[in-house]
């Protein structure tokens, strides 16, 4: 056994620990079991030593960690709980700890309530407000409106969305409909304050250069906002299997950041990947360093150091203990948070599939490495994703891969056209005039790929929802594979 064994162990215990005890809430029944299953094997191991019973009694020993997290997690969401307000007219007082985002006819605020109705009061609120309110990250607010808990809907594609388990999340437990801001005192400086700010500048800037829906796509794709974007333009996007390119998680990121180390590629191997490194980072900053940007980043980091680097082992590692550590800061964001979950399972697909599917590819491609690499990573991400896209959405395209191939080795480029025409036009538009036309053009190829590919009969078919568990089996023989055939691939 290696130190790896040992290192998964711990980490597959912490998170079945989280996992169980989020499924069962049976916190300390689970973990007395388990803690005597751990010294049955440890006092086995003392009279017959077996490495296996070692590792079983680490991994026993693990998930009692796992459970004990979850039930202090659990302890601290019923302090914050406002669900027993729900009903009421409520006048609530607060400090904003998000970036407000702004809606089509709306603006989304959490508050973390320090008073309703003139009452102490603890937990997180969603403010819906009047799009046009001016709140900003840190300001003290006072909201009137009435308190309601979030309940599922179903989507476009007849799935229902758990939104209360999605705001769980973030630590909301009631939305405050239709809103109103009273009073609004602002914030002193902090740094989120100051990268929020700085986002909003470039956004400004990006909405004069580019014309509509191009500066819309454009700050999608640097920045993650997808409010801006018609709706039929973002139906083509999900449609062809492109809408990774205009949002932010790991599974987008991934992808997006793949193709960024695939042009640096004429690079030494050290200076490509510091140089798409620094990239990724600002990207990160620009974006206001968010916690589902900070963690698709350090996905996509980890993903792309087994890709460039050759250390498969050593990336695997790296993903288990960050999984692991994201999940025991939020338990919740375990089985709940589409975002961290697809951000895992695509960084896993992308390390052990990447170099089999590029293996696999035609020959000519070894010609073209740059578009080999984009559509191995792909390829490979899809696969390994798509039993948890198909259950989180229900929308399987067809021809992803195709318009994923068209589409993507562009996207670097526009992205740095754009930010280049952003920065300069905070000076002067006319500095800006190159660098826009060249992303402009690029954005509309985008727009025409996706357009194109969406216009194809049956190039999406949508599936019924069906149950968590079909998904968690298939996972089972896929992750088998996936890993047999990394060890095949890249032995370490």
């Amino acid at each position: 056994m290696t130190s790896g064994a040992f290192l998964y162990a711990g980490a597959a215990g912490i998170c079945g620990g989280i996992a169980l005890t989020l499924l069962l809430h049976s916190g300390i029944l689970s973990a007395v079991f388990f803690l005597a299953a751990a010294v049955i094997c440890l006092l086995t191991y003392a009279a017959r030593p077996d490495k296996k019973l070692f590792i079983a009694a680490i991994m026993l020993c693990a998930a009692v960690v796992g459970i004990a997290r979850t039930d202090f997690y659990f302890d601290a969401q019923a302090r914050n709980d406002l669900s027993s307000y729900a009903g009421e007219k409520a006048t609530v007082s607060g400090v904003v700890t998000n970036d407000p985002e702004r809606r089509e006819t709306s603006l989304h605020v959490n508050i973390a309530v320090s008073k309703i109705n003139d009452a102490n009061a603890q937990g997180i609120v969603l403010a819906i407000l009047n799009r046009e309110e001016k709140v900003s990250y840190g300001d003290t607010v006072e909201v009137s409106g009435t308190l309601a808990v979030p309940q599922p809907f179903e989507t476009d594609t007849g799935h229902m969305f758990d939104y209360a388990g999605y705001l769980q999340v973030q630590g909301v437990s009631v939305i405050l409909q239709k809103g109103e801001l009273l009073s609004r005192k602002s914030s002193g400086f902090s740094a989120f304050g100051f990268l929020y700010s700085l986002k909003h500048k470039f956004e400004g800037s990006v909405e004069r250069l580019f014309p509509e829906p191009d500066n819309a796509l454009l700050e999608g794709v640097l920045l993650g906002e997808r409010r801006g974007i018609p709706k039929d333009l973002n139906q083509a996007f999900v449609s062809s299997g492109l809408v990774h390119v205009v949002v932010l998680s790991g599974y987008n990121i991934s992808i997006v950041s793949a193709g960024v180390f695939e042009i640096l590629r004429f690079l030494p191997r050290t200076a490509s990947f510091a140089t798409g490194g620094v990239v990724m980072v600002l990207f990160a900053l620009m974006t206001g360093a968010g916690a589902t940007t900070i963690r698709a980043l350090l996905m996509a980091l980890i993903a792309l150091l087994a890709k460039y680097m050759g250390r498969s082992t050593l990336a695997l590692r790296s993903l288990a203990v960050a999984g692991t550590a994201m999940a025991f800061w939020n338990p919740f964001g375990l089985l709940h948070d589409p975002s961290f979950i697809l951000s895992v399972l695509a960084t896993f697909g992308l390390i052990t599939l990447s170099p089999w599917v590029e293996a696999h590819l035609p020959k000519f491609l070894l010609k073209f490495p740059t578009v080999r690499g984009i559509i191995g990573t792909t390829i490979a991400v899809q696969i390994f994703v798509l039993p948890a896209l198909l259950y989180f959405t229900g929308v399987f395209s067809l021809l992803s891969v195709p318009a994923n191939v068209l589409a993507l080795p562009v996207v670097p480029f526009a992205m740095l056209g754009g930010f280049v025409a952003g920065m300069l036009g905070w000076v002067h538009p006319a500095l800006a005039f190159v660098p826009t036309i060249f992303a402009d053009l690029l954005l509309k190829w985008m727009i025409l790929v996706a357009q194109t590919t969406q216009s194809i009969p049956l190039s999406t078919v949508i599936i019924p929802q069906f149950s968590a568990w079909i998904v968690a089996l298939l996972y089972v023989p896929l992750t088998w594979f996936a890993l047999r055939i990394s060890s095949q691939s890249r032995p370490n």
